[in-house]
This record gives C-alpha cells, structure tokens and sequence, in this order.
C-alpha cells in the first residue's frame, strides 16, 4: 500500500505553497500613510495580488528520516534527501524534484514518492523477515504543473489545481520504486480568515501496471490548519489519508505537523513530525526542509 508520507505530496504541497505564497498570491502589507502600520491580524494587514509582473524561481532540499515495523519484527529505517526546483509564472507553478533514498528492508517493502514506504503484496514465504537488504540509489523524478484560479469575490479563498507526472527512473531491482509511469490530479484548497487558516486536499492516483507488484489506483485526501504566529512564522497540523495502492490491505491514516518560517525575502524552512496511526504506516517521521528563491 501507498504509505502517505503526505508531508511532500499532499499537505506540504498545500501548506507550504499556499502558506508562503508559493502559488499564483502573494501577500502584500497594505500602507497607510495617515494611520500608520495596524498589525491587528494577517487578514487585516496583507491583501491577496496576482502574480502577474514576474516569474519566480525556487530551489528546495532537506533531510528526512522515519521509521515503521509494518507487521515485521524489525523496524525499516528510510533517510531520504529531497531535491526539487519549481518556477512561479502568473497563475502557474512548474515543479521538479526527485531525492536519494537509503534504507534496509525486506523485499516486500520500497519506497514510494518522497521516499514514502510502500508495502506490496510481495510474500516473503519461508524467507527469514529478519533478513534485509541495503537499498539505495536516486528515486523517481516527479514532473508538476499546478493552476491558481483567482476568485474576485473572495481574496482570502485559495484553490489550485495540479496534475503530475512520475518518472520511473529509479531502479525497481533494488527495490526503490514500481518502474512503472505514474499520474496524479489534486485539487487544494484554503480559505484565510484572521491569522488561521483552514485547508485541505482531495485527489486521485493512477498507478502503472507491473508484473512483480499487485498495485490499484488510489484515492487520498487530507484536511488541517494553519495558524500565523507572525508574518513570517506558521504553524500547522493535518490528518492525511491515502487509499491503499495495495488490495486487501488496510488504507495508511497519520497525522503531520509543521512549523515553517520565512526568514527574509530569499531564504526559508520548516521542520515537520508525521505519527502513522495503523500497521501499514510510518510508526513516526521527522524532517526538515530549506528554500532558497531567486
């Protein structure tokens, strides 16, 4: 099953391109030049503008560590080190990443996006399920176009709209991914009321067909909310669920949490902790991630 390391596909997605202003909005302090600066709340102060003058470039990289026992008697260990690069044109935003995945496991488990873990329906039969293997190598790129429609009635209302594409250039003989062409639609949205911020994700995976794994499309879904301690600081909590890309097994629910911080008008990053909340998912998950924009 597709083990919803959400953190990346669904809720960072949402929550740090919504948050920060990554999609087609930025966030504008409005002036005054009679009363003066009123920091009374986001809402009040900042105001929703198309990105309509100029093009944005964004580079990203972190490290990200989680650990789960998926019914085995040890538990898998995954590092994985993100890499994306994403340019901002008006209402669309251009996205390529990849990362390198290490991790020791049993044949039945690889790695998925973000180097999620994905348990198959692989049997290991009378295979000891202690015995694992050092798997690494670089993952499968990840190809995304992503639209932010402009609501004239609502400035606070955010939705986006993304497909994507999975690249299967990583080697599925160390077990680092299906080999197989992937296809993702989502849609996103978020509505800023105050300093918080309710959002939430909904889409639907198309899997390629292989002969060594039994794998279906799946639905996902998430739901959180974000809170502005400052301008430039938020923190956030979602409840992320994926159907499993797996038949007969059960469906991986977690809970994430981040913290993200804009540190000037270039750099920026977040710290995050993800909690799996059944047998077929990442026991916990840390990470964190940089930013740097052109």
């Amino acid at each position: 099953m597709a083990l919803n390391k959400m953190h990346i596909t669904t809720t960072l997605g949402i929550a740090f391109s919504l948050l920060t202003s990554t999609a087609a909005f930025s966030q504008e302090m409005e002036t005054d030049t009679n009363d003066g600066f009123d920091a009374q709340s986001i809402e009040d102060d900042y105001v929703s503008i198309p990105l309509i003058e100029e093009s944005s470039l964004t580079f990203t990289t972190g490290y990200d560590y989680s650990s789960g026992r998926f019914n085995l008697p040890s538990s898998t260990n995954i590092s994985y080190v993100p890499y994306s690069i994403k340019m901002e044109k008006e209402n669309w935003t251009f996205r390529a990443s990849s990362g390198y995945i290490s991790f020791a496991a049993p044949d039945n488990i690889i790695t998925d996006e973000n180097g999620a873990p994905l348990v198959t329906d692989i049997d290991l039969g009378t295979i000891d399920p202690n015995i694992s293997r050092r798997k690494s190598g670089f993952g499968d790129v990840y190809l995304s176009a992503s639209y932010s429609f402009e609501n004239p009635y609502m400035d606070d209302f955010f939705i986006d709209l993304t497909g994507q594409i999975k690249l299967p250039t990583a080697d599925e003989r160390k077990g680092l991914g299906t080999g197989k062409i992937d296809y993702t639609i989502k849609l996103d949205a978020a509505y800023l009321f105050g300093n918080f911020m309710p959002f939430g994700t909904i889409g639907y995976r198309f899997v390629g067909e292989t002969d060594r794994f039994d794998l279906q499309n799946s639905f996902f879904a998430s739901i959180g909310a974000a809170y502005y301690l400052t301008y430039d600081t938020s923190i956030g909590v979602s409840y992320d669920y994926r159907e499993s890309a797996t038949p007969g097994f059960n469906s991986p629910k977690e809970i994430f949490s981040y913290v993200d911080v804009q540190l000037d008008d270039h750099w920026g990053f977040n710290v995050y902790g993800v909690v799996g909340l059944n047998n077929v998912t990442t026991d916990y998950g840390l990470g964190t991630q940089i930013r740097y924009k052109f």
